[in-house]
């Protein structure tokens, strides 16, 4: 694959969407399935709007979607790379802290 600058950008710009610590635990909590804004804001202990934010960027880098369901939007993981991409992370991570 070449990476040319419009790959790069896109990657530095997802690698930036998941540098804040409130949206990496979102991106972790949504590894397990869907979950609506008010679920996440429970688990965050955050305020909905602050939550809505996140997601909003999460969302514009491509790496949550969202679905309407009834009155509730529920919101997952774009893809199972991104799942792939976080998990290599948090096992590095891990493997680094136990040396």
């Amino acid at each position: 694959m070449e990476l040319n600058p419009t790959i790069l950008e896109n990657a530095s710009n997802l690698f930036k969407a998941v540098s804040e610590p409130s949206r990496l635990t979102i991106v972790y909590l949504l590894s397990f399935g869907e979950l609506n804004v008010n679920t996440l804001a429970e688990k965050l202990d955050r305020h909905q709007s602050a939550v809505s934010h996140q997601l909003k960027i999460l969302k514009a880098a491509r790496i949550v979607k969202s679905r309407k369901e009834g009155k509730s939007r529920l919101y997952s993981l774009a893809d199972e790379h991104i799942y792939e991409i976080v998990d290599q992370v948090f096992t590095h991570v891990q493997e680094k802290e136990s040396l």
